[in-house]
């Protein structure tokens, strides 16, 4: 069992499950901090914010500094900041995606003056109207570059299905013919920010989850090695099928675990 450096973590599935913490989780984040490792967990999430995100692990009793957090949508955010310093930016989402990109440097416009942006940003925009999807497109016929946070059609609501950021940014697309850049997973971009974000090199880094089409994916095409955990969605049985496998399998994180402690059984 090989030991790393760094430890990318996805979230539901392999931190927890619904309001359940999942086996293992907090015991393996201990290990990582005892043995002078990093983390972060990253998850795809448009809506809700790092903060939001830290909350929900501490009320689940993990270790969750804010610093440790990364959803798709602080990603782009951070992607966006290096990438177009000082940028004029329309972003369709979320005040707090909006709030994330400014917090990034760049000057966020409103509908008005969105036509005028350097760059456009798709998140969830709950308040999506059609002056605003204007704007957007407008900005990108002109020249703006195009980023989405993810590609998700669907966002599972309490039990329903509501359109997702994959939706909207299939509107822009289909209007300007312009394919965006996608940060979330299973595109490479949210690991390579975390990579960046921690000052890890992806050979000394893995990339744990328990999603065979987004998790799995994202961390190898960033250069990663990668974890399957069967505590989520993905079974065994489906690992034949799997256009891209995983470097090892696991049961859950406490399981992986003890294979972990076996090969450093020594904590510093």
């Amino acid at each position: 069992m090989k030991v790393y450096q760094h430890y990318f973590f996805d979230l539901d599935g392999v931190i927890y499950r619904g309001n359940e913490r999942l086996p293992g989780a907090r015991e393996f984040i201990d290990w990582i901090e005892a043995t002078g490792r990093t983390y972060l967990y990253l998850s795809n999430n448009s809506m809700s914010t790092p903060a939001e995100i830290a909350e929900r692990l501490r009320a689940l009793d993990m270790p969750a500094p804010l610093e440790r957090v990364m959803t798709a949508g602080s990603a782009a955010a951070s992607y966006l900041g290096h990438t177009y310093p000082g940028a004029r930016a329309f972003v369709l989402g979320l005040p707090g995606l909006t709030q994330m990109v400014a917090d990034a440097g760049l000057h966020t416009l409103s509908e008005e003056d969105g036509a005028e942006a350097q760059v456009v940003l798709v998140g969830l925009d709950r308040s999506l109207t059609y002056a605003r999807l204007r704007a957007a497109v407008q900005a990108v016929l002109n020249g703006a570059a195009f980023v989405t946070v993810n590609r998700d059609p669907l966002l599972p609501v309490e039990g329903k299905l509501e359109p997702g950021t994959g939706s909207i940014a299939a509107a822009v697309e289909a209007s300007t013919g312009v394919s965006p850049y996608m940060v979330g997973k299973p595109e490479p971009g949210i690991v390579r920010e975390a990579l960046r974000q921690v000052g890890a090199k992806p050979e000394e880094t893995v990339m744990i989850g328990d999603g065979l089409t987004l998790d799995i994916p994202a961390g190898h095409n960033a250069g990663l090695e990668t974890i399957l955990l069967l505590s989520g969605i993905t079974s065994r049985a489906q690992l034949t099928t799997a256009a891209i496998q995983p470097d090892a399998v696991y049961d859950d994180l406490a399981h992986l675990l003890a294979a972990t402690a076996e090969t450093e059984p020594e904590r510093r």
